[in-house]
């Protein structure tokens, strides 16, 4: 199937650790499905930030890899570091016929459907002697907050699911386990923004939420914005 209507049907980014030397963090940047890389996305369509303690924004290197590209920052004080990726909206629209064209409904005949697509990426990385952790909306249209930045099997974890900064109820929100190839529960966001999952293994686990807006339409081109956003944890 085309990379461009996978997008569409579940394909997406997500946020991997790895260790880098000295002060380096370098982190991977991946496109697959359920943890299971499927090539790479376009580098043009890359932009990232980190955010560190206090705050402070940083502009991280970006390699493109084979399956993959590599998000480096500088540590520079202990604490928590937020890297965020976003990727260019996409708009994909969909004729009668079922096809699936790149480009705004304008272009096309017969389109029944035409979605912009926006994906996002974000991961939490401790530092040197982190202290205590505080969840914040650093940014992100479409944002988790989990209340611990770190998972436990045989616990829950909550998260707050946070729509231009504010809670959003009534999303649908996976987990699934990088080990087991596969989400293994699903739930919806309360009127709080807030979803709890039992962590059932150890490993490494990738929260998905799926947010469809159809006030984010422009007319002749797209029906709505969709958002994508992915947040990989790990356990203890």
């Amino acid at each position: 199937m085309d990379k461009m209507v996978l997008m569409v049907f579940g394909h997406e980014i997500w946020l991997e650790g790895m260790k880098g030397k000295g002060n380096n963090v370098d982190i991977k940047l991946m496109y697959g499905h359920n943890m299971k890389t499927d090539g790479h996305v376009d580098p043009k369509r890359i932009s990232s930030v980190v955010y560190g303690p206090g705050r402070k924004k940083i502009v991280p290197d970006i390699k493109s890899k084979t399956d993959h590209h590599i998000v480096t920052f500088t540590g520079e004080k202990p604490g928590y570091y937020i890297p965020i990726v976003d990727l260019s909206p996409l708009v994909i629209s969909k004729t009668k016929n079922d096809e699936y064209k790149q480009g705004p409904r304008k272009m096309y005949k017969n389109v029944v459907y035409a979605g912009a697509f926006h994906q996002m990426a974000k991961k939490i990385v401790p530092f040197g002697e982190v202290g205590k952790y505080k969840a914040r909306h650093v940014h992100g249209i479409l944002d988790f907050l989990p209340e611990s930045p770190q998972l436990a099997k045989g616990t829950d974890i909550s998260l707050t699911l946070l729509y231009e900064g504010k809670p959003v109820s009534g999303v649908t929100v996976k987990a699934v386990s990088k080990e087991e190839g596969k989400d293994l529960a699903t739930g919806i966001t309360n009127a709080s923004g807030i979803v709890t999952f039992p962590i059932t293994r150890k490993g490494t686990w990738m929260f998905i939420a799926r947010h469809n807006d159809p006030s984010k339409a422009v007319e002749d081109e797209y029906d709505e914005t969709v958002f994508v956003t992915t947040l990989v944890m790990e356990t203890l």
